[in-house]
């Protein structure tokens, strides 16, 4: 099977693309901001009855910079990039979220073809 990472894995999409992955028998890695949001993930599998949790790692990484992206993604054969930042509020200028996204999503692609990734997916919001 092949190692994928779902980048925003405590995100509701995220979230249900890993579980999809781990049935299907793939290992998976997810990044996430925050060390905090690893339990959120967790406790979503818990719920659904996942127990293939030894073929999910967690990778800290934030779209708005560059840390730990070379190590989400070396080894993997896909990226499904489904992250995107997520304001508390509605920013004043749609730039304070357009801006993030992309820049994300470039950091994303440029880290995976580095890696040799074969396919990166990315969803796109409303």
């Amino acid at each position: 099977m092949s190692t994928v990472l779902v980048t925003g894995g405590s995100g509701f999409v995220g979230s249900h693309c890993i579980i999809q992955l781990l049935k299907a028998g793939h290992t998976e890695r997810t990044t996430v901001r925050s060390p905090k949001k690893q339990d959120d993930v967790l406790s979503i599998l818990d719920k659904q009855w996942i127990e293939a949790i030894d073929r999910l790692s967690f990778f800290e990484a934030n779209l708005l910079s560059d840390g730990g992206w070379k190590d989400a993604v070396t080894g993997c054969d896909y990226v499904l990039h489904v992250a995107s930042p997520f304001p508390s509020s509605v920013p004043r200028d749609e730039n304070d979220l357009i801006i993030p996204a992309r820049e994300g999503t470039l950091g994303v692609l440029k880290f995976a073809r580095d890696a040799g990734v074969k396919r990166v997916v990315v969803t796109k919001g409303r």
